[in-house]
């Protein structure tokens, strides 16, 4: 029974995400051009692309995954809010990322949009944008808060240029930074989210902060940012602390009050973001092979550290790795891919 009702929901959710991406981000390019187009500005290439493509992946898979415990997709306004809100979160890493703002402009345009004047086309897009979502959230108080975390996370992450950070700090950043900029989308639903929910969400988002990170190994080394996967020294030891991670959302997940079909759409939606990180520590694990270290990361090529989701065998391997760890009681690690736990990414 397991077999079917997993392989059946695995099909679906990839069809439904390749169907579905192609279709939000018709819409996105759209919406987004006409809000350039009402405020007589246009975004550069790589921020209207980054803004397309992250609400494209994440409604369908993140967003509806969620909202398909209550058995139905996201309604349209839902998308709106969605879609702002990348609007604003890619904005506000153009201006962290290119120094384009000072920090106590980036906190006036954040908590006080309505006195800020802006400077730019960008910045106005921020404005509006960002006073859309405050008026559309219902729960101001909490939504303020978790703006506070993604505000100061953010700027915490500036403390990883510095070579003599710690890893337990980068750590905490890694997990803030990634789990408030997901967290903050819960508030963009229609339903509330129980307390469960709100951890799932939080989690997911440290997960995938970590993702990105393994992702940018390469391009993190250049601009001299400390993170954990490019501090790793052993990947096998790194997988078991990223599975003790996964682990714990699936723990929370069981603890979610909902149909036990309508937690395998989300078990399975998660998990299979979690193989895509799998993916890449097994990447590493190949250039570390039997030896007791990884080599000098710094030293090799960028071809060596690129991940390339598209290439079959990594395709197939996410599939059997979803089968492998979406089932809820799933706890085994192979010893194959693990070998001991070091602190590092818990």
């Amino acid at each position: 029974m397991y077999f079917y009702n997993i392989v059946t929901c695995i099909i679906s959710r990839v069809v439904y995400f390749f169907f579905a991406r192609s279709r939000e981000s018709k819409w996105a390019s759209q919406r987004v051009r006409s809000l350039e187009v009402a405020l007589g500005g246009r975004l550069d290439d790589a921020t209207f692309h980054k803004i397309v493509n992250s609400y494209a992946i994440y409604n369908p898979v993140v967003c509806e995954a969620f909202t398909a415990l209550r058995k139905r997709g996201s309604c349209d306004v839902e998308k709106e809010r969605l879609l702002h809100y990348f609007i604003c979160s890619s904005l506000f890493d153009n201006f962290c990322d290119r120094n384009e703002l000072t920090q106590e402009a980036l906190y006036q345009i954040s908590f006080a949009p309505e006195t800020y004047t802006p400077r730019c086309f960008d910045e106005q897009l921020f404005v509006q944008a960002h006073r859309f979502l405050w008026t559309q959230v219902v729960d101001k108080v909490s939504y303020q808060q978790a703006m506070q975390g993604v505000f100061q996370s953010q700027i915490d992450s500036l403390k990883q240029f510095d070579a003599a950070i710690t890893a337990e700090d980068i750590r905490q950043i890694t997990f803030r930074k990634g789990g408030y900029a997901v967290f903050l989308c819960h508030f963009y639903l229609d339903d509330p989210a129980s307390e469960p929910e709100q951890q799932c969400w939080f989690q997911l988002g440290g997960i995938i902060q970590l993702i990105n990170d393994l992702f940018d190994i390469y391009k993190d080394y250049q601009e001299g940012i400390a993170t954990l996967p490019n501090r790793m020294t052993d990947a096998y030891a790194f997988y078991t602390g990223y599975m003790e991670l996964v682990q714990n959302i699936k723990r929370t997940i069981s603890q979610l009050p909902f149909a036990p079909a309508a937690k395998r759409y989300l078990t399975v939606s998660i998990i299979g973001i979690c193989a895509v990180g799998a993916t890449a520590i097994r990447q590493l694990q190949a250039l570390q092979g039997d030896a007791e270290r990884l080599p000098d990361l710094r030293r090799l090529p960028r071809k060596a550290l690129i991940i390339d989701m598209e290439q079959p065998k990594n395709m197939w391997y996410c599939i059997r790795w979803i089968y492998r760890h979406a089932r809820p009681q799933a706890t085994v690690i192979q010893m194959s891919e693990s070998r001991g736990a070091v602190a590092g990414v818990r």
